[in-house]
């Protein structure tokens, strides 16, 4: 079952060259070397939610823990990956921005965290060898046509019965909530930027989320790639979705 879907941002018209995949590579290599900003941009509620989403996943039985995180960014899933499952996790950390990737050196996990650069709606893993599958805010800059794609490798690399979650930014359609997060980061991204002038690109970000998910076509997709146990739910404060679902076992 699916959970009651919540009011979304209706979709706004942003230029199809910022979903285009180079563009998109092009500017998470400029945020590279400002990408720490991000958590103290967010208050802490993005570790709070990347808690969160290692807390939605299962320990399998009688197997060790694989999860590929997909779009993972400098490796930021692994800390809460690591606290969740313990020292037997191992973690493919998958992104197509080479100098993201090098971001993860500060997360010293050694031999149990594995970095691939590659696109990671086609990577080069083996199928059914993961046990559950991240992929942590790299849904705002994915157009919908893609969806599928995400969908069918995530599924391709779980076993039977293994999970995926997906978390994103989203802003709610109205409200004081909408309006709190949105002054919040108009009186924030000018200070970063006068102390910081190279992190200007932060300010694309919250323009994506503006957008955020179409949560329906991502469900639809989950579905047609063979997932269920399809749930949904709002991240506190409100303004992140967590999205789960599970890949059919075998018959």
């Amino acid at each position: 079952p699916t959970a009651t879907a919540w009011p979304l941002a209706p979709p706004v018209p942003l230029s199809s060259a910022r979903y285009q995949a180079a563009g998109v590579r092009t500017l998470f290599d400029g945020l590279a070397a400002t990408y720490d900003w991000a958590e103290w941009l967010s208050a802490g509620l993005l570790r709070r939610w990347r808690r969160r989403v290692a807390a939605s996943l299962r320990p399998p039985l009688g197997a060790q823990t694989h999860v590929v995180d997909l779009m993972a960014g400098g490796a930021e899933m692994w800390p809460a990956l690591r606290a969740h499952f313990g020292p037997e996790l191992r973690v493919t950390a998958v992104d197509f921005s080479a100098p993201m990737l090098a971001r993860s050196v500060a997360q010293a996990a050694g031999p149990a965290l594995t970095l691939l650069h590659a696109d990671a709606l086609a990577t080069p893993l083996p199928a059914g060898q993961a046990t559950a599958v991240t992929c942590a805010f790299g849904l705002k800059t994915l157009p919908v046509s893609e969806y599928e794609r995400l969908a069918a490798e995530a599924a391709r690399l779980l076993r039977p019965g293994g999970q995926a979650a997906l978390v994103e930014m989203v802003l709610p359609r109205c409200g004081w909530l909408r309006r709190v997060v949105l002054g919040y980061l108009a009186g924030l991204l000018p200070l970063l930027c006068w102390l910081r002038p190279e992190a200007a690109l932060h300010a694309e970000l919250p323009r994506y989320a503006s957008q955020g998910p179409d949560v329906p076509a991502l469900l639809t997709a989950l579905q047609a790639a063979g997932f269920t146990e399809l749930t949904q739910r709002r991240l506190w404060p409100g303004c992140a979705l967590l999205l789960t679902a599970r890949k059919l076992r075998r018959k």
